[in-house]
């Protein structure tokens, strides 16, 4: 399902222009004007023919992941510019919580990228947990365990007194 909303918003299989392809040549367009560049100045940075940039300033020409990212060097942006809002999502410094904060701060001391992946493969299986889904899919099991009602009661009560 989400899977599906990403492919609508990126038009695949429209034909071009489509609205990604024309989002996105606005979007160099733009970052070339800021840049005061021509499409010529352009297109030998990234090794195209001017022809080729004008058509994908128009949305008539898709672009593939190393001009997207020579773009990116040259036209001094961030991957994410290029692509419509929906489908990136930025952080803003100003927005992070502390406890984010302070987690961005530990994972920067982080030795090496194998080491920072790993991280964040941790931290989004973390992110997916939900509690609730594990007692939900316990209670069966837990009753199983508890043979009687007042075996419960004893338990719980033995919680209690913990707190």
């Amino acid at each position: 399902m989400a899977f599906d909303k990403i492919l609508d918003r990126l038009a695949y299989g429209e034909p071009l222009p489509n609205k990604f392809t024309i989002f996105l040549g606005e979007q160099i367009k733009q970052a070339r004007e800021e840049a005061r560049m021509s499409q010529e100045e352009l297109s030998k940075l990234i090794y195209k023919r001017r022809p080729t940039v004008s058509a994908i300033e128009n949305g008539k020409g898709e672009v593939d992941s190393s001009t997207l990212a020579l773009l990116a060097h040259v036209l001094n942006k961030p991957l994410g510019y290029f692509y419509p809002p929906s489908l990136y999502r930025e952080v803003k410094q100003e927005s992070l919580t502390p406890l984010e904060n302070e987690l961005l701060i530990h994972f920067r001391n982080i030795w090496d990228d194998t080491l920072r992946k790993l991280v964040i493969d941790q931290v989004r299986v973390v992110g997916e947990f939900n509690p609730k889904e594990l007692v939900a899919n316990s209670v069966e099991e837990i009753a199983a365990m508890v043979e009687d009602e007042k075996a419960l009661i004893e338990i719980m009560q033995k919680r209690r007194n913990k707190k």
